[in-house]
């Protein structure tokens, strides 16, 4: 009995020696298992923030100041795991000789290990780097002003079919309140404003045409055009009718809470603040509210261009004349100086681009997107040009291609920035617009150094479409995030969200990682 024992205890202690050996080797390799992944971790945050920091530094070029104070935040932003367990942390930021907007980052760090100390492996040795460019880029900004573009979300208040809305406008001469309005009544009540109405009052039908003038001796805020109502305006949401106006007391009697007649039902008799403004029926983009129809930053109100054409003078504050030249073209089915064109070649001088785009003339005519992109590539492609630059088109429209130049695609159709040889359209998306707007996609994609950006204004837009062209052609492509890489189809349902829209091609658009 003692001898089985024994043999037994023996067998016990080897089996404990076997698993303690197992131990150990499991251990060892789930050590290194962890410290190897503590490596793996550590390179690749040491490469995000090395590349993070290089495309915020190119950001704050040609200053290499900024770019300094970018790279050092951003580093600072995306290196925790490197900071808290790293020794001997080194981050340099260098602008090498010969290039007066490349910035090189260099960073280093020795990550401890855990495990693999028991083995003399104390750390880990890491480090990355990164060059990024703000590039010198040629923009060919190009522009819808078809008839689309003329209104947007302001309300319709006249008769169904008539097209009458109530709009603001920005010259001095639009009307404020000078006292405030209670809320309730329906009667008659007397509206005291800030402008010199005396300059409004006008018996001449002509002048009422063009003018926010109110005729006296036949009552009527503007004109009667259209079906509406004489006198109509409205504050607010609420809707008044002149009845009579006092010039000397810059006074207007009106008839509150009257019925918005596209809706059929009346308007609230709310409270109105000092400062509201007083908006006049708008019957058509053709009809300057204020002045005659030159300038839309000068007649307005016709939205959706206006905006467009704030937000696109916005959008080349965001680059540096010092490298980045804009040019401008503009797009419809008509003649100019409302269809396709040119306006403006490609230039530093950038208060010559943004007095372009205030010059255009108030939309009018069908979607010949084709044309648009042709003016665009020629603008590209001309006075300016630079054989170094990369080269940018950005198209903002609102709409599906509905007109185009002859019913068959040929290129030669489409080698004037003014011509459109044998125009045509029809239904938005009809197969001509739409095939010959993808051909010069087509067309200007085979240039490998242009780069196509597209913003679909609105809700109606052909997401299926403007990614196609966005994508240089190729079909299945639709919106994507701004967030994400690549992307080249902003969508902008809401005049809000054109800005941004902007923005983020502006980014897209200007820093280059290189390497």
């Amino acid at each position: 009995m003692r001898r089985f024992f024994f043999k037994l205890n023996r067998e016990q202690g080897q089996a404990l020696v076997l698993f303690a050996a197992g131990l150990i080797g499991f251990l060892a390799i789930v050590g290194l298992s962890i410290d190897v992944g503590r490596l793996v971790w550590a390179r690749t945050q040491m490469q995000a923030a090395v590349d993070a920091s290089a495309i915020a530094a190119a950001g704050g070029m040609p200053s290499t100041t900024q770019a300094t104070t970018n790279a050092n935040k951003y580093w600072t932003d995306n290196s925790a795991f490197i900071r808290s367990n790293g020794t001997n942390v080194n981050f340099a930021v260098t602008f090498p000789p010969g290039s007066d907007e490349g910035v090189q980052i260099d960073a280093s760090a020795d990550v401890s290990t855990w495990f693999l100390k028991l083995v003399g492996i104390n750390s880990w040795h890491v480090s990355g780097s990164g060059t990024a460019a703000a590039q010198n880029l040629d923009i060919s900004v190009v522009m819808d002003i078809s008839g689309s573009m003329c209104d947007d979300n302001y309300p319709e208040t006249e008769s169904p079919g008539t097209g009458v809305h109530m709009a603001p406008g920005r010259k001095a001469l639009l009307p404020h309140l000078t006292a405030a309005v209670p809320a309730g009544g329906s009667g008659t009540i007397t509206l005291t404003v800030d402008a010199n109405i005396s300059t409004l009052l006008s018996t001449s039908s002509s002048f009422n045409n063009t003018n926010f003038a109110f005729n006296q001796s036949t009552p009527n805020w503007r004109s009667t055009y259209y079906g509406q109502r004489p006198g109509m305006i409205m504050i607010d949401q609420e809707m008044f009718q002149i009845t009579s106006v006092n010039a000397a007391s810059k006074q207007l009697t009106v008839r509150r809470a009257q019925t918005n007649n596209f809706l059929g039902t009346p308007t609230a008799s709310a409270a109105h603040a000092v400062g509201a403004e007083i908006w006049s029926n708008h019957g058509s983009c053709y009809v300057s509210a204020y002045n005659t129809p030159t300038s839309v930053l000068g007649s307005g109100p016709e939205e959706r261009e206006d905006t467009a054409i704030v937000d696109a003078q916005y959008f080349t504050t965001l680059f540096n004349s010092t490298y980045d030249q804009f040019g401008l073209s503009t797009f419809s089915s008509v003649a100019n100086p409302r269809g396709a064109s040119a306006r403006q070649s490609l230039t530093s001088n950038y208060a010559s681009v943004t007095s372009a785009m205030a010059s255009i003339a108030y939309p009018d005519g069908g979607t010949n997107t084709a044309h648009g992109i042709a003016a665009g590539r020629m603008v590209l492609d001309g006075t300016g040009s630079r054989p170094g630059a990369t080269r940018i088109l950005v198209l903002l429209t609102d709409g599906r291609a509905n007109s185009y130049c002859g019913s068959t695609y040929f290129a030669s159709n489409y080698n004037s920035p003014t011509s459109c040889p044998s125009p045509g359209g029809g239904a938005d998306g009809n197969p001509s617009a739409f095939n010959a707007a993808i051909a010069e996609t087509r067309r200007l994609a085979n240039d490998n150094n242009t780069t196509f950006y597209v913003i679909g204004l609105g809700t109606q837009v052909d997401d299926a479409f403007l990614g196609q062209i966005a994508d240089g052609g190729v079909a299945g492509v639709g919106p994507c995030q701004q967030s994400l890489p690549n992307c080249n189809y902003f969508k902008a349902p809401s005049k809000a969200q054109l800005q941004a829209a902007f923005i983020a091609v502006a980014q897209a658009a200007h820093i280059q990682l290189i390497k």
